[in-house]
């Protein structure tokens, strides 16, 4: 029997990043929308019940899933409701705003024997794989620097929450997730943190630029994002002993979520020979070819999970992102002090 699942928010998330995979997977079936504006849920999910709250649906329906893709200062409490109401639950990220926070949810969660899983999909770009293969087979020899960007050409504000001022707002809290998980996932935790986050752009309210160093031992990282760069992207800049490699260009899985493209099409999360990133030895190059992304791949996993009820079989355990959390603030306090902080700190 397909898991039961309630969307919690229909904007850009829900409708990019959600709907297409639980529409095209057998182990899911959407039964309802908390949504203020059901004329549009109709137009995508015709038939399926549209609730004005959480609460309320939780009273009509029974529900496997609750999957949050609400503004992120919402995300906590909701989580928490979900959970005390017996549903498993996959929240976008940031799934809190704390790690205080972060760490309560996951005790509960394990309290109440419900999964708590965070969309980190990005674990999943084709690019990012690519990286961890390459690292893995040592293809550069030991790492000493990794440079990780997610630029892009956005000069003008808008009048949008992601961008308005208030808690969870600004590109630090929308991006910085996902580039800090991706390295923890490769290197595990920092020795420090240095930062700078600010905003660029004329009229802005929220920070729309940063730039982050994570020291380690032996390697450093930084991670940032411009809204300035018409250009194409660098996204991954590996150095180490035997060489490096370069990779231009963002992950195409979004842009084709948003095209509509069908997870049939064998072009679906192949990257263009063009955007494959190049490997420079002491005495030749070679382009490598990108793994192709595994999107489908994060909720088949997650589907997995929830039926054997497996925190280990979840592709982004809540737990496993605490530490993404902590050092965000770590970044935005090293930022705001205009310091280099100890993680022990935190």
């Amino acid at each position: 029997m397909a898991l039961s699942v309630l969307v919690m928010g229909f904007g850009y998330a829900a409708k990019t990043f959600h709907v297409p995979f639980l529409q095209a997977m057998d182990a899911y079936s959407i039964a309802g929308v908390v949504s203020s504006v059901p004329a549009k849920v109709q137009g995508v999910l015709p038939g399926v019940s549209v609730y004005n709250s959480f609460e309320q649906a939780i009273a009509d329906d029974n529900f496997d899933l609750v999957v949050i893709t609400t503004p992120n200062h919402l995300h906590a409490e909701q989580a928490e409701a979900v959970l005390r109401a017996g549903c498993h639950v996959l929240v976008e990220k940031p799934f809190t705003l704390s790690s205080e926070r972060a760490e309560q949810l996951v005790a509960l969660a394990a309290q109440l024997n419900k999964q708590l899983c965070v969309f980190h999909n990005r674990r999943f770009d084709g690019d990012f794989l690519t990286l961890k293969q390459l690292i893995a087979e040592q293809a550069v020899g030991d790492i000493k620097r990794l440079e990780s960007r997610f630029d892009r050409f956005r000069p003008t504000p808008r009048k949008r929450w992601r961008e308005n001022a208030g808690p969870g707002s600004g590109i630090f809290w929308d991006l910085g997730p996902h580039l800090i998980d991706q390295v923890v996932q490769l290197f595990g935790m920092p020795q420090q943190v240095s930062a700078d986050i600010r905003i660029l752009r004329d009229g802005g309210e929220s920070d729309d630029a940063f730039e982050v160093t994570l020291h380690y031992a032996a390697i450093t990282v930084k991670v940032g994002s411009s809204p300035f760069e018409a250009g194409p992207t660098l996204r991954y800049a590996l150095q180490g002993t035997k060489g490096s490699y370069r990779k231009y260009h963002l992950d195409p899985q979004e842009d084709q979520l948003k095209a509509g493209m069908s997870f049939n099409d064998p072009e679906w999360s192949v990257a263009p020979a063009p955007q494959h990133g190049t490997l420079y030895l002491e005495d030749e190059s070679k382009l490598v070819a990108t793994i192709n992304g595994g999107y489908t791949t994060f909720y088949r996993q997650l589907a997995t999970a929830l039926i054997t009820n497996n925190a280990e079989a979840l592709p982004a355990s809540g737990q496993s992102v605490v530490a993404v959390i902590r050092l965000i603030e770590l970044a935005r306090l090293a930022s705001e002090q205009q310091q280099t902080l100890s993680v022990e700190c935190i």
